[in-house]
This record gives structure tokens, C-alpha cells and sequence, in this order.
């Protein structure tokens, strides 16, 4: 079945998935939407697809649509559409906030359209690959960095960037999360632009999660400790390393206790040759967006249910609101330790 799609967003994250959805089989890119003239203009030059300056006007003339727009309009974009049938992609987050993001998935339960959220990293192969081996994480911690791209102003780095890791951690932890501490940092923003947590599971794992929007280099990396194996995923380099104790020193027959360093010729290559056994994994490349649309219209044609579901993006916003609220309350403590007023926030944010 060939399924009449619409893109509603058309900035740089819209961009990719006009151009994604033009290749895909199966699917017809009919429309754009933008509110900016000359954006969507541009898109439908080179999609062939009308363009629109209101989303109401898909209504009727699509069955699909992937929505990326500011997250602060997801949810009165979203509910028009869901209500007249029309299967939604979300991009991550779902909504800025828990309740906003409960009236998305009420809707679209209540309607039974698909909606799926666009949090890529599920489709990332080094985050599929590494599923075959994480199976009892203990400890992880969690590095996404980027330098200021001026975009996502609507929001902090919490829902921009953390928002990724926090989707995967609760995929590998399935426990509730039941303490947390966080701080946080406006540098150029009104709300954070640097974050870090610490979160407690009910099962005693832990996880520290860093992210910030203002760093001097790009990094996307998580680290996994389970009792037998350590595991490293290099989303960028699209990399796993697996970490476990060698079979030597598995089966007792080493000891490092026992081991004289001075009289090893290589310490480094016995620690990572004999006592621990290291293997390197180069992921085969995949366009992760590509893949994400894919999977998207194969729930909408009820091949599958979606990957991400709507519960998935509204447990990770449920997490992230919770990191927010407590980076507001070290905040307002820095605040009145310096006798200085704190500025007041966005709502929204």
C-alpha cells in the first residue's frame, strides 16, 4: 500500500526527512509544511511535493506525517492530526513536558493511529548490536557533547541532548528510577546548557548521564558494566568494545594478584591480552533516519507495531521533567548562596 506522507517542519531535522521519504518505497512525499515562505518553498522545489503554511491543510490529503517543529508546538500540531486519523511521527522529544506528552499518547491510543517518536539512537546498528550482548547493566555512564548549533532554543539541554540517553538507559534499565540528582548550567540559554545526573534504579544499578550543548568537540558515547563484560558504544565512530575477562584468568588459572609487573615484558598487553579479552567491533554503516522513516511506515501499513512507541517517548520526557525540576532547584540554591535573584524561566521550559 502506498501510503500519502507529509513532512510538517521543514528546518534542518524536516529537511532529512523530506529528502528520506522521496527514496523510500511505498510512500508518496504529497506535502510540506512550514510557517517560513521561502523554507517551504525550497522543500517543495525539490521534493515536487505542495507546500502548505498550515498543517490543518494536510488533513484529508495524507495519511502520515512527520512532525519537526519546535517541541513547544508538538503537542497542538499533533492532536488535530491524530484526531482526523492521520498516523504521526514525532521527532524526540515527544512533548516539554509529561502532561503535554500524556495527551498525545491518550489521543492516539484513544484513535488507534500509529505514533511513533524520533528518538534515532534505537536505530543507530552499534545501539542494535550492542543489545546482543548488554544483558545486566550494573553501572553506565552516558557522554553526549556537541558545540552550540543555535538551534532547539526552545528548550534545554535536558530534552535536546539528554533525551537520547535517557530513552536508551531506560531500554537496557528496565527498574524504576528511584532517586536522582542533578545540576545544571545556563551558559547561553535560558535554561540549562550543560547537565549532569546521577540516577539510582530500584534495582541498585546506577548511571551518570553528561550532556552539553556547549563543548569544543562532538562526542556521543556510552559505557556499560555488567558482571561479565564491560561494553563501549562509539555512536559517531558507529563502534562497540567488549570487555571480558580472559579465559585464563575466567578459569582461575590467572591471578592478578599474584603476577609479578616487573617481570612482564608488555604489562599493557598482558592486562589486555591475557587477563582481559578485548574484541573491537566495526558496525556495518546504516543511515539511522532512513531506517527510522522506514520502520515508521511499516506500523502505519500494520506490519509491525512502532519501535519507539508514544510510551517510550513519554517515559523518557516523564525521566528528563524530573532532571529538569531538580537542575531548577540546585539553580535557585546557587541563587540564594550568591544573594543574586535567578532569572525567571520560560514556562515551558
Amino acid at each position: 500500500m502506498k501510503l500519502r506522507v507529509g513532512v510538517v517542519g521543514v528546518g534542518p531535522m524536516g529537511r532529512g526527512h523530506v529528502k528520506h521519504y522521496r527514496g523510500l518505497p511505498g510512500c508518496d512525499l504529497v506535502a510540506v509544511v512550514d510557517s517560513d515562505p521561502a523554507r517551504r518553498a525550497e522543500a517543495a522545489v525539490k521534493s515536487g511535493a505542495r507546500a502548505f503554511a498550515d498543517f490543518r491543510e494536510l488533513i484529508g490529503r495524507v495519511d502520515a506525517v512527520s512532525i519537526a517543529t519546535p517541541t513547544t508546538t508538538h503537542r497542538d500540531i499533533a492532536l488535530p492530526l491524530i484526531d482526523a486519523g492521520v498516523h504521526v511521527l514525532i521527532e524526540k522529544p515527544l512533548a516539554q513536558d509529561p502532561a503535554a506528552g500524556e495527551e498525545i499518547v491518550r489521543a492516539a491510543r484513544e484513535r488507534g493511529v500509529v505514533l511513533q517518536v524520533g528518538h534515532i539512537e534505537r536505530f543507530n546498528p552499534a545501539f542494535r548490536a550492542a543489545q546482543e550482548v548488554i544483558s545486566d547493566p550494573r553501572y553506565v555512564v552516558c557522554d553526549r557533547l556537541s558545540t552550540y548549533s543555535f538551534r532547539s532554543r526552545d528548550i534545554g539541554v535536558v530534552l535536546d541532548l539528554m533525551i537520547h540517553d535517557l530513552d536508551i538507559l531506560l531500554t537496557f534499565l528496565r527498574h524504576e528510577v528511584v532517586s536522582l540528582e542533578a545540576i545544571g548550567i545556563p551558559v547561553l540559554s535560558p535554561s540549562e546548557d550543560m547537565c549532569d545526573a546521577r540516577l539510582r534504579f530500584a534495582d541498585g544499578a546506577l548511571a551518570d548521564v553528561r550532556a552539553s550543548r556547549v563543548s569544543m568537540k562532538r562526542m556521543r558515547k556510552i559505557r556499560l558494566f555488567q558482571s561479565n563484560a564491560y561494553v563501549s558504544i562509539d555512536y559517531d565512530a558507529k563502534k562497540i568494545s567488549i570487555f571480558r575477562k580472559g579465559e585464563r584468568y575466567a578459569q582461575g588459572e590467572l591471578d592478578p594478584l599474584a603476577v609479578d609487573p616487573t617481570a612482564l615484558d608488555d604489562p599493557f598487553g598482558f592486562v589486555f591480552g591475557e587477563l582481559l579479552d578485548v574484541r573491537e567491533h566495526e558496525i556495518a554503516t546504516s543511515d539511522a533516519l532512513r531506517d527510522e522513516l522506514s520502520s515508521f511506515l511499516g506500523a502505519c501499513r500494520g506490519e509491525h507495531p512502532p519501535e519507539v512507541p508514544g510510551e517510550d517517548g513519554l517515559r523518557a520526557v516523564r525521566l528528563a521533567d524530573r532532571i529538569r525540576r531538580d537542575v531548577r532547584t540546585y539553580l535557585e540554591a546557587e541563587a540564594a548562596r550568591a544573594g543574586i535573584p535567578l532569572p525567571e524561566q520560560d514556562p515551558t521550559q
